[in-house]
């Protein structure tokens, strides 16, 4: 596999006293590595991915975000994302020439209330969007938090939970055949946290130095 890479070029915009928040980004890549979904010869039943490089391909996204305060207790962020790539590809014998999209939503809220109680409540979503051999089944998740500070807010005390969400199925074309993957484990959750914020101590000088040399692993990405 030869090594991918990228060109990246981003431009942001702020308004209304960073209220409103508008970014665009354009990126070329380079050398893709591409898990595709084979059919083994000998066992006709059984189906593996394998990295290959494919060629690369330019992609446009564009995002904003709007920030708010309507109360003292209450501030939120709403945003959104999207991703256009028009493919140019060929996988097995097969030309791949749409142009697809990629969108994420957001909904962030922060509760600061009085007497030590706060807590957030957040949402996201993710479409259903295709790329090349691949369907990836919408998702969403809301999650949020309940929690008390003690003792001038250096002790917190939180309950954490997520009731509804939708997991990520997949979908792989192969030929004629359709491959399905579904995460099933449950995305309810509750659980309980306690942190304790603490300063002080001696402070000291530490002179680091930063490496040039970064390392990413490849993984398939379901």
């Amino acid at each position: 596999l030869k090594a991918q890479s990228a060109d990246i070029v981003m431009a942001g915009l702020s308004l209304l006293r960073n209220k409103i928040n508008l970014t665009a980004l354009y990126a070329h890549s380079h050398d893709r590595i591409y898990w595709q979904t084979f059919r083994s010869e000998e066992t006709p039943d059984v189906f593996y991915t394998k990295p290959v490089n494919i060629n690369g391909q330019g992609i446009c996204g564009f995002g904003a975000e709007w920030m708010e305060s309507p109360a003292k207790w209450w501030r939120f962020k709403l945003s959104g994302r999207i991703e256009i790539t028009p493919e140019n590809t060929t996988l097995d014998g097969i030309h791949y020439n749409k142009t697809r999209f990629k969108e994420y939503f957001y909904f962030n809220n922060n509760f600061r209330f009085g007497h030590g109680w706060g807590g957030m409540l957040n949402v996201n979503f993710e479409p259903t969007y295709r790329t090349l051999d691949r369907t990836y089944h919408a998702v969403y998740n809301v999650s949020g938090q309940v929690y008390k500070t003690f003792l001038d807010d250096n002790l917190q005390v939180a309950l954490d939970f997520t009731p509804l969400g939708n997991r990520r199925k997949l979908d792989r074309q192969t030929g004629a055949n359709k491959v399905s993957y579904k995460y099933t484990t449950p995305v309810q959750y509750v659980g309980f946290s306690l942190t304790w914020n603490f300063s002080g101590g001696k402070k000291v000088d530490v002179n680091v130095v930063d490496g040039i040399q970064d390392y990413h692993e490849t993984k398939d990405n379901r």
